[in-house]
């Protein structure tokens, strides 16, 4: 079962069994790093800990271009995920897989079209 977190328009995702290309070799560890900002508030996501954070799209092949971030792998304490406008995520060690969550609006191109329902 894999484990989901939430805060804010990011997803993260646990990843129980890492890939050999999950390792992070030849990725550089860093103590902290922007996963993203917002668009209109300018408000950041920011990792703090000890972990590799590293793109691979071999990984990622399910997920929209623009909607994924990378991937993390956390080694020996815990790191967080900071936001000025949400509850810090405390994230234990182990490999994550972290994307951007759309909000959709009733209005959105074809939400409506499988179900039947017809707006006024």
């Amino acid at each position: 079962m894999t484990r989901c977190f939430a805060q804010g328009d990011i997803l993260i995702e646990e990843i129980s069994r890492a890939p050999k290309s999950a390792l992070g070799v030849g990725h550089r560890r860093v103590k902290s790093a922007i996963i993203a900002e917002g668009e209109a508030s300018g408000h950041r996501h920011r990792l703090t800990g000890e972990f590799v954070f590293y793109r691979d799209d071999a990984l990622a092949r399910d997920i929209p271009d623009q909607l994924y971030l990378g991937h993390i792998r956390i080694g020996g304490a815990a790191a967080q995920l900071l936001h000025e406008e949400h509850a810090t995520l405390a994230l234990n060690p182990g490999v994550y897989r972290l994307r951007r969550q759309r909000q959709l609006e009733p209005t959105d191109s074809g939400l409506f079209e499988d179900t039947g329902i017809v707006g006024d």
